[in-house]
Formats: C-alpha cells, structure tokens, sequence
C-alpha cells in the first residue's frame, strides 16, 4: 500500500547563549510539533528534534507517514557551516521488473502499483533517522523515539482529518486483517475521539532506540517483513533490506537577489533501472 511523501520541515536556530534555546517548528501535526518541541527543551538539537518529529508522524499519520516508507531532509550545521541533503528515498526490491505490473495479456492489472506488497518499496525513514541522529544528533536515540514510543503504545485520538483518509481507503484497509484491527473501529471508520493504538509498531521504535538499523534491516524485524511481504505474494528479499543504504547529496543553492536559496538536489527521486519511480509503501 502507498503513502504520498510528506515534506517535513524542522528549522531551528540554536543560540548558543539563549535559554532556553529559539527555534521555530512546522509539522503537519501538533503532536509532532510538540514532540520537538520537547526534545529541544531536554536538550537536544533541530537534528534530534527532525528525528522525534519523523518518529511521531510515524505514529499520528499513518495515512501519509510511516517507517515503511521514506523522505529527505535538507539540514544545515551551522557550527561546521555545512549544508546536505539527507536521500533517505525507497528503493524498488531487486525482484522487481518491467512486467511485474501486467496481467498475461501485458495490460495493466488496476491499482497493483498503488496497493499491496508489490507496491511496497524497501524503507529508507529508519536509516535516515538512525543516520541523522548518529551524525548530527546530541541525544541519544532512545530518548529522541520515546516521545513516538509513549503515543505508539497510549494511542492517539482519531480526527475528522483521520476519518476522511480512512473513508478514502477504507476498502483496502479492510482487506487487510491486520490494517483493520489496528486503524479501523469494528472493520469500519472510527468515531471521533477512538484512540488508535498500536502496540506492535512502539516494539518497532523501541528495537530501533535500542539497536538502530540492526534490527529492522538484517534482523528478527526485517524477517518479519519479508515474511509478511512474501505471504501476501510481494518480492522483498532479506538482501534488499540488508543492502539499504542513505545517501548524502549535494543540495542545490544559488542566488535570489540578496538571498542564497538552498534547495533538494534533482537526483532526490531514485530510479530503478527501468526508469521508474520506486514505489512508496506506508500502513494506508
């Protein structure tokens, strides 16, 4: 199943002699905004705080965020006057080919590059959060995820905005024991206020603060996925996991009258090798 990319923004100007420290933050949810918020005050830095904002989207917006899908962050340091563009963007499983979307008669089969496991790309958020908090980050990452953890594992309460992407995907939800017990309320959409639990993706983040990409990507996790995926007849492979890797990139920048504008590189969107965009699978 496929997420759309949300664009995170985190901007924050850390003031060496300001307390507590400025900064400004923009989520698509308030619960992210203050999860930053939060991480900021205990101490940490903008890159901590983008990496417990990632985590919390994980959690409150399955619909377009998740740790099965991917994203970019564009960060500057300012203390090593550094600017880069964190590529944390799926990539296609190595099964994956021309045909692989096309009934025998070579016409496309309706939705198959939109929902189910052949849809599903090989996730690049964990890396990317492991990489920028290893990295960038001042705080450990099993304090910068516990804001994601204590929502995974109390729930979150549903929204009007919640209901109306449960109502737009509401059929595949239900196709899917598991998708329905977990975002659906009695295999329909929930009633306002219906808090959204999910008790197996907290032991997801709490293996990630507890090993970083270890788990998820070469062990008892990343079986669970290719198991998962395998069953639902997808073509993950232990390797495609295990062979993940993000890339920094070259950001652009140039000049806007008295303004230098920094910006995504153009290779941000990894291709497979048959020139098509990899798929971006997320729990919606």
């Amino acid at each position: 199943m496929k997420q759309f990319l949300v664009f995170l923004m985190c901007c924050a100007s850390l003031f060496a002699n300001a307390s507590p420290p400025q900064a400004a933050i923009a989520t698509a949810h308030p619960m992210a905004t203050q999860a930053g918020k939060q991480i900021l005050l205990d101490g940490g830095n903008a890159f901590d705080a983008a990496v417990a904002i990632t985590a919390v989207l994980a959690v409150v917006e399955p619909y377009s965020s998740g740790l099965g899908g991917g994203g970019f962050w564009l960060i500057r340091e300012h203390k090593n006057n550094k600017t880069t563009m964190i590529d944390g963007r799926e990539m296609a499983p190595s099964a994956a080919q021309r045909d692989m979307y096309l009934d025998e008669m070579g016409n496309y089969i309706s939705n198959s590059s939109v929902n189910g496991p052949l849809a599903a790309g090989i996730p690049g958020t964990v890396a990317a959060m492991v990489h920028l908090s290893e990295n960038y980050g001042v705080l450990p990452l099993s304090q910068v995820l516990q804001p994601a953890i204590e929502l995974a594992l109390k729930g979150f309460p549903v929204t009007e905005h919640y209901q109306k992407m449960v109502r737009f995907r509401l059929s595949v939800l239900q196709k899917y024991k598991d998708s329905a017990r977990i975002f659906l309320q009695d295999n329909n959409v929930p009633v306002l206020g219906h808090l959204i639990v999910q008790k197996e993706l907290a032991e997801t983040l709490k293996s990630i603060a507890k090993s970083g990409n270890e788990d998820f990507y070469t062990g008892f996790t990343a079986r669970r996925l290719i198991n998962s995926v395998k069953a639902n007849k997808g073509n993950w492979q232990l390797s495609d996991l295990k062979n993940y890797s993000i890339k920094e990139r070259e950001p652009i920048q140039f000049q806007y009258r008295d303004m230098t504008i920094t910006s995504v590189a153009p290779s941000f969107i990894r291709r497979d090798c048959f020139g098509n965009h990899t798929a971006n699978p997320a729990k919606f």
